[in-house]
């Protein structure tokens, strides 16, 4: 995959989790924990880690969304389609994505990868570390796997000060 067909991947996912932040799943009011609760389970059960707490959810057009945040700079998202080809897509992108790759849209060169099991599926768990909005320099985790609808992409960003490889690998061990 060209850096272009992958800038635009990820640019397409990122608006994506942009523009669902606006949104409200129907029918459950304005509160953002019962919004992510009733859109979470969705796209897979897992229980977030315990000093995140729900930002938004939405199920719209073949696409279901949730983040939660920690702060201003720690956020978990969950994004998922019903087309596989998205998945596909995803999968190979981040295949791409070995240690030392640094891709220059987010700041973050990848420090290592790991496999852990997602919803009893063998996954590959991306590392990334960079610069935040806020000159922070932070870490990231991301992964494809399979949702409960279809592909899923999964992203947890923290301050590497408040990193815990333990709390991460449980907390990806908690998706089922």
């Amino acid at each position: 995959m060209n850096p272009f067909t992958k800038s635009t991947l990820f640019l397409r996912w990122g608006m994506l989790l942009l523009v669902l932040s606006a949104c409200a799943y129907p029918g459950t009011g304005t509160d953002p924990a019962r919004i992510v609760n009733k859109t979470a389970v969705l796209i897979a059960d897992f229980t977030p880690p315990s000093d995140y707490e729900p930002d938004f959810g939405l199920h719209t057009m073949g696409y279901t969304a949730v983040a939660y945040k920690n702060g201003s700079i720690g956020h978990l998202y969950l994004a998922q389609s019903e087309m596989e080809a998205d998945g596909d897509a995803l999968q190979q992108a981040l295949g791409e994505m070995v240690p030392g790759y640094r891709y220059e849209e987010e700041n973050l060169t990848v420090v290592e990868q790991r496999q852990v099991s997602i919803r009893n599926q063998a996954v590959t768990v991306t590392i990334s570390e960079g610069m935040g909005w806020d000159n922070e320099l932070l870490r990231q985790a991301t992964a494809v796997f399979q949702g409960k609808a279809g592909p899923a992409l999964l992203i947890l960003q923290q301050p590497i000060s408040q990193w815990d490889d333990a709390a991460v690998d449980a907390f990806l061990t908690s998706v089922r």
